[in-house]
């Protein structure tokens, strides 16, 4: 955690990302056609920021840091953050479907005990 009024690598990613989302509210109830246009006009100059962040930022960080090893998987993980970009209709991220998975994934009970 940042001291109060400091601002830290991940704090400044984390406020480009939650920019990606505020632009992805206010395209939620047009066409697909519509959401790319706002994507090109606005998410596309913020992922070209978040990349020159994550870029500087890979030659600062160890790579064997918590950080570090975040950025390189951000990194390698690049082409399919940014798909959304290319069609109105794909979604920003997978929560919904997430969410759809999730009662079935927390019913599990790992290992299985064993009845005697």
């Amino acid at each position: 955690m940042q001291p109060k009024g400091k601002v830290g690598r991940a704090d400044q990613a984390l406020s480009l990302i939650r920019s990606l989302y505020a632009v992805e509210k206010k395209a939620q109830h047009v066409t697909a056609e519509e959401r790319l246009a706002l994507r090109e006009t606005q998410s596309r100059p913020i992922i070209n920021k978040l990349e020159a962040w994550l870029t500087k930022s890979l030659n600062q960080v160890p790579p064997k840091t918590a950080i570090g090893k975040a950025l390189i998987y951000l990194n390698r993980q690049w082409p399919k953050l940014t798909v959304f970009l290319m069609d109105g209709r794909i979604p920003l991220d997978n929560n919904p479907a997430e969410n759809a998975i999730r009662p079935f994934v927390i019913g599990r009970n790992y290992p299985h005990p064993t009845i005697m």
